[in-house]
C-alpha cells in the first residue's frame, strides 16, 4: 500500500530546485500574508527540504491552509501525504474530500489517489472496492495517467473488481509499456511469450524485456527462455529495437 501512495507523492509537481534559506523566509511571508500559491509552495518546501531542513508535519499545515482555500494541487498532495501517513498518522478518511475536490477538478493525480482510496485503506477504515477503485482508474487513465492505465491492464489480467480479461489487459498494459513504464513492459513480454491475451510472438517478447531491463527490472529466468527461441541475430535485432522508440 505504502509504496503505490508513495509512488503518488512523486507523481505530485516535483519540487522547486534548491533555493537558499532566504527563499523559504520570502515564501512564508508570503503565505503568512495569505497568498494561497505561497502557502502551497511553503509545503512543499518543508515537505521536500528546500531552503532548510524537512519538516513533513509544517509541511501538512501549509498544505492544509492551501488546500482550505481551494488550492487543487495543494489538495492533491495533502491527500496523498494524509494517505501515506506522512508528517502524522494516516487518515484515508481525512484524504478523501481533498482528493474528491482535485478529482472533480480533473487533477489526474487526484484521479488516481481515489482509485487508491478503494483498493488500499487499511481494513479498519474500509473493505477493498475494486469496482469503485477501476471507475476511477478509467478517469485517471483517461486524463493521461501512465499508473492508471497500469492498475487497470493489472486489475483486468488478474480478475480483479472486473471479470478477468487478458485480451483486455495486454491492450492497457502494451499502452502503459509504450509509455515507459517498467512494470508494464516486463510482463507484456511474459504475455507475449506465453500467447496470453496476445498470438506468442518471443521476438517481440524479447524487446520488450530488453527495454524492461534498461528500466531497472529484471526476469533472469525469462530473458534465458526468450534467449532460447530466437537466433543469436534476432536477439541481436531485438536489443537494437529495444534501443529505439516504443513505436518503433
Amino acid at each position: 500500500m505504502l509504496a503505490a501512495i508513495g509512488l503518488g507523492l512523486a507523481l505530485v509537481t516535483a519540487a522547486p530546485a534548491q533555493a537558499p534559506s532566504d527563499a523559504r523566509a520570502r515564501t512564508q511571508a508570503e503565505a503568512e500574508a495569505g497568498d494561497v500559491d505561497a502557502a502551497f509552495m511553503l509545503g512543499r518546501m518543508y515537505r521536500d527540504g528546500v531552503g532548510g531542513a524537512e519538516d513533513a508535519g509544517e509541511a501538512r499545515v501549509w498544505l492544509k491552509k492551501a488546500a482550505d482555500a481551494g488550492h487543487v494541487r495543494a489538495s492533491v498532495l495533502l491527500g496523498l501525504m494524509l494517505m501515506a501517513g506522512q508528517g502524522g498518522d494516516a487518515d484515508f478518511p481525512a484524504a478523501r474530500p481533498y482528493l474528491l475536490y482535485a478529482a472533480a477538478a480533473g487533477d489526474e493525480d487526484g484521479l488516481y489517489a481515489m482509485g487508491l482510496q478503494f483498493m488500499e485503506a487499511p481494513a479498519s477504515v474500509a473493505a477493498p472496492d475494486p469496482a469503485r477503485a477501476i471507475f476511477w482508474f478509467r478517469q485517471a487513465a483517461a486524463s493521461g495517467s501512465v499508473d492508471a492505465i497500469y492498475k487497470l491492464g493489472f486489475m483486468s489480467l488478474r480478475g480483479i473488481g472486473t471479470p478477468a480479461d487478458p485480451a483486455e489487459a495486454y491492450r492497457w498494459l502494451l499502452k502503459a509499456a509504450e509509455a515507459g513504464d517498467a512494470q508494464s513492459q516486463i510482463i507484456v513480454a511474459t504475455m507475449l511469450n506465453e500467447g496470453q491475451g496476445i498470438d506468442k510472438d518471443p521476438k517481440a517478447a524479447l524487446v520488450w524485456y530488453y527495454r524492461a531491463k534498461a528500466n531497472g527490472v529484471v526476469d533472469d529466468d525469462l530473458e534465458v527462455a526468450l534467449l532460447k527461441q530466437v537466433t543469436e541475430a534476432e536477439a541481436a535485432a531485438a536489443k537494437a529495437a529495444a534501443d529505439g522508440p516504443p513505436g518503433g
